[in-house]
């Protein structure tokens, strides 16, 4: 079993500004469009709960199952049956549904975020994924 939590707000302080300009970004279109506090206020709240996992921790387990991400009252499970292909990135891998790229995967796959654990993670999906695919 690997668990582990990640927390980007804390682990990349550098980007923390990108994401904060394309909130703010965002808010003053909606506003130069609609001129109301309340449909810029719900806007604003709709991309900060679909941004969320960037700024409160999240909670990941990889285990014999599968892997399980949580993130506030958010929990998603997919088992290593589903799993049929790892796509690593610098900041996590995506474990896609499907033996080739597609772009249905960033909608039916998991994204698991590194947090200076890239080779265990990696390892660990490795062993589970071709084991599964035996």
């Amino acid at each position: 079993m690997l668990q582990w939590i990640s927390h980007p707000v804390k682990e990349e302080p550098g980007r923390n500004w990108t994401v904060l300009f394309f909130v703010a970004l965002t808010g003053t279109a909606m506003w130069l469009t609609t001129t109301s506090l309340y449909w810029v206020g719900l806007g604003v709240a709709l991309i900060l709960v679909a941004i969320r996992q960037w700024f409160l921790p999240t909670h990941y387990t990889l285990d014999g199952e599968g892997v399980e991400m949580r993130c506030l009252f958010y929990r998603r499970r997919k088992p290593w049956r589903e799993i049929r292909r790892a796509d690593p990135g610098n900041h996590g891998v995506l474990l896609s549904p499907f033996a080739f790229r597609t772009r249905l995967e960033s909608f039916r796959g998991m994204f698991v975020r590194f947090s200076g654990n890239r080779d265990q993670v990696m390892e660990f999906v490795d062993r589970h994924i071709n084991k599964d695919a035996k």
